[in-house]
């Protein structure tokens, strides 16, 4: 398994800011209901993938690019998979062009997709029969969804015993 130690501002920026973002967006104004605009968690159904489910709180029916949801390009999410010991696992950086597809969401409409992380990270299936694994991601929505700007999160894998 190769795992890389290098940890640029950026990611680390990222990584900071999107557990950020979970914390202050857990918390609502008493007597306000809120509702999940996106919901990140592990796939039931397909091994080590996520599935990732955005709703649109735009006012009108609305039209984007369809790479700009976070399983239309491996670019359009940032995921960082972490060991327990702090390193973390190389990724793999398969080419991925944006495509010219858009799709259109009514008002409160949601859609969903699956990101496959094995196919994301060297080594994952390894590292996790000898132990957890910390996923952080963070996401970057576009403007038309009018959802916050950013969100991000923790998760984490449990090791396969």
């Amino acid at each position: 398994m190769i795992v890389s130690k290098r940890t640029t501002s950026f990611r680390c920026r990222m990584v900071t800011a999107a557990l950020a973002l979970s914390i202050l967006s857990s918390f609502a104004v008493a007597g306000e209901r809120t509702y999940a605009r996106i919901h990140v968690g592990m796939d039931s159904k397909q091994p080590l993938s996520l599935r990732v489910q955005v709703r649109s709180a735009a006012a009108t029916r609305i039209t984007f690019d369809k790479w700009l949801l976070p399983w239309g390009n491996v670019h359009s999410m940032i995921l960082i998979a972490v060991l327990p010991n702090g390193l973390e696992l190389e990724e793999l950086q398969p080419i991925d062009d944006p495509t010219s597809e858009t799709i259109s969401l009514a008002t409160n409409e949601s859609v969903s997709g699956v990101i496959p992380l094995a196919r994301l990270f060297k080594g994952l299936e390894e590292a996790l029969k000898k132990s957890d694994v910390h996923l952080f991601w963070a996401y970057r929505a576009p403007t038309e969804l009018n959802i916050s700007r950013y969100s991000g999160g923790w998760i984490l894998i449990p090791r396969h015993r």
